[in-house]
């Protein structure tokens, strides 16, 4: 009876469980040239499906050896990796290679450590090669993440510590200097009484100064209103705000309009994009002046860019993701110190005299509320100056959300 029923189970799609996979996965023929390719292989080469096809895989993996063949009359180096193919189709043994480098077309200035596996298989009487991809770069900025998640965890703690211990003798202090405001009200020496009146108050405002920011520090004792939405709601109503204060800016948009709905908290998506889109404004308007104080002749115009698109196989913390929203805000702005770059989530942590280094802990603090990451990178060139802020959303909640 169980072997009727394993007879006539249905075969698997081996492509459909191939989309499914984390790996890349290429499928190669005996010329060497690549026959189809699942989209995480897309995803980590950054190269389209259509693109790929029919190239050879030398192209990828060995550009020099592109003109070489894999025939029994070649005589190529042991060590070239035609010559590997060769052998593993010849003694239909698999072999893997480590630490290996791919300069991409799209990308030159960021080249792709991979690892990768090449298994030799016979399919319907011909013979082809599956080849399998590991990012290494991805693994390195995953274990990094995880590393700075934890760091920023850390540090949220200690300072909400702190700022419980700070917060009950500030309302001792105010509750004080109103009681002593009440008295010398009662005073009858008009002089006296206004002196006495402008410390109560410089103690009062002062206190009240020193408790919002302590509130800041704590965050918000609010639960998240979590809705469905569309993620270009907010950021248009943000854009809105913003832009009206910085009319020199050029804004360019590029939205994915087919996204899926996102569960978030609107209220704190707003916040968080007008703390990414205001630091991005400020930064251009101050390079702006810096150029202009320097009596640069260059010509220079202010562009904020959004650009929403879906990241597939992304791992946020220990989870992997099918696909999240990708959220990305970049600037020309004066940039990022490299030496400042990994400090920038921490709070008290700013460039600015005037700032309070609370702005990007507030973002960092929502973006893991809603269970997603942010990463920062700034290019500083002479010519075109460019900072990027990417924020990475699940587009489901976990059921055991705050």
């Amino acid at each position: 009876m169980i072997s009727h029923l394993a007879a006539s189970a249905r075969t698997p799609d081996l492509a459909f469980i191939s989309q499914q996979l984390f790996t890349a996965i290429l499928w190669i023929d005996e010329s060497l040239h690549i026959k189809w390719v699942n989209a995480q292989a897309e995803q980590l080469l950054a190269i389209s499906y259509s693109r790929l096809l029919e190239q050879s895989v030398l192209n990828l993996l060995a550009p020099k050896e592109l003109n070489n063949k894999c025939t029994k009359t070649d005589h190529l180096s042991t060590d070239s990796l035609t010559e590997r193919f060769c052998q593993a189709q010849q003694y239909q043994q698999p072999f893997i290679t480590h630490d290996h480098t791919i300069k991409r077309s799209s990308n030159p200035s960021a080249p792709l450590l991979i690892d990768y596996s090449v298994t030799p298989v016979t399919y319907e009487s011909e013979s082809y090669f599956i080849v399998e991809m590991w990012g290494k770069d991805r693994q390195s900025r995953i274990t990094d993440e995880q590393r700075q998640q934890q760091q920023y965890s850390v540090a949220r703690q200690m300072l909400r510590s702190v700022a419980h211990e700070v917060k009950n003798p500030l309302a001792g202090i105010r509750g004080a200097a109103q009681l002593l405001e009440r008295q010398f009200n009662k005073l009858n020496e008009q002089t006296l009484k206004q002196k006495l009146q402008t410390y109560s108050d410089v103690i009062i405002n002062e206190t009240d100064r020193l408790t919002d920011l302590i509130g800041q520090l704590l965050g918000s004792n609010q639960l998240a209103n979590w809705q469905k939405l569309n993620i270009h709601q907010p950021l248009e109503h943000v854009l809105t705000l913003m832009l009206s204060q910085y009319p020199n800016i050029t804004l360019h948009r590029d939205y994915d309009l087919s996204l899926p709905e996102l569960e978030a908290d609107r209220d704190q998506l707003i916040q968080l994009f007008l703390n990414l889109v205001n630091n991005a404004c400020e930064s251009m308007t101050e390079y702006e002046e810096q150029l202009s104080l320097a009596d640069q002749r260059q010509a220079y115009y202010p562009k904020l860019s959004i650009q929403t698109r879906v990241a597939f196989q992304h791992t946020i913390g220990h989870q992997q993701h099918k696909q999240v929203l990708q959220i990305s805000i970049t600037d020309n702005g004066s940039g990022i110190d490299p030496a400042f770059i990994e400090q920038i989530f921490f709070p008290m942590v700013t460039s600015r005299a005037a700032g309070t280094g609370l702005g990007l802990a507030i973002v960092q603090d929502i973006v893991s509320r809603h269970h997603g990451m942010i990463e920062v990178s700034s290019a500083l060139d002479e010519d075109d100056n460019q900072t990027s802020f990417v924020l990475y959303l699940p587009f489901a909640q976990p059921l055991d959300r705050q």
